[in-house]
């Protein structure tokens, strides 16, 4: 079932995630957490392998002190990495384009959302990195905005962050629906709203969100 907060009023705005949620692919994930280890190692002046170990490392003991495991981009701010550097490095290094391919099924999905509601993109991708793997899905004209790490530099989960994606797009809690592959980050900041969520984990999962809409009408 999907994971929903109590609403009464129609959904009109869908917020997605993006990497994991509007696609899968381990090797542009894979290619994501190189550029970081990358990144540690030179600040370091460890080897590469030694970098990735200490990511592996930080990310246990932020998990073990906050709960759930943390984002890759929190986990980079706690090693000293600036977030600008990150992204600078992604736009370098990550290339989706050696993975990702058009999607029909997410482009029919997104083509019936479109009848219903208004489409939006937060993510803690950048918006170079973001637009090309939504060009690469065939998806980048359905979405009616994109809010990506550059609108306020502050990573998800960020309750300061969500408010102003929120007012941006404007419109009281039970208009909205927020969709994500990982509930501490992506959902349960707008759950703790009262906005409804739905938690996904491949593209079919998606198919409830008609489910969702038809339950809050």
């Amino acid at each position: 079932m999907p994971l929903t907060a109590g609403h009464c009023g129609q959904i009109r705005s869908i917020v997605f995630d993006l990497d994991g949620t509007l696609y899968v692919s381990e090797g542009v994930g894979s290619e994501i957490e190189q550029a970081a280890c990358s990144l540690i190692s030179k600040g370091r002046g460890i080897s590469h392998d030694e970098g990735c170990g200490l990511l592996r490392h930080a990310r246990k003991q932020l998990s073990a002190m906050y709960g759930p495991a943390p984002s890759l981009s929190r986990t980079c701010i706690e090693l000293g990495i600036e977030l600008r550097e990150f992204h600078d490095a992604l736009q370098q290094q990550v290339h989706p384009e050696r993975h990702l391919f058009p999607d029909p099924l997410l482009q029919a999905l997104l083509v019936s959302l479109r009848e219903r509601c208004r489409l939006y993109l937060y993510t803690n991708n950048n918006y170079f990195l973001s637009w090309k793997i939504l060009t690469l899905l065939g998806v980048e004209s359905f979405f009616d905005k994109l809010y990506p790490i550059e609108f306020c530099w502050r990573p998800k989960p960020d309750a300061e962050a969500l408010q102003l994606v929120l007012a941006d797009i404007g419109g009281p809690p039970e208009s909205f629906l927020f969709v994500g592959d990982r509930e501490h980050i992506d959902l349960l900041p707008p759950a703790e709203l009262g906005i409804a969520t739905l938690l996904v984990r491949e593209i079919a999962d998606m198919q409830q969100i008609h489910q969702v809409l038809d339950q809050a009408l």
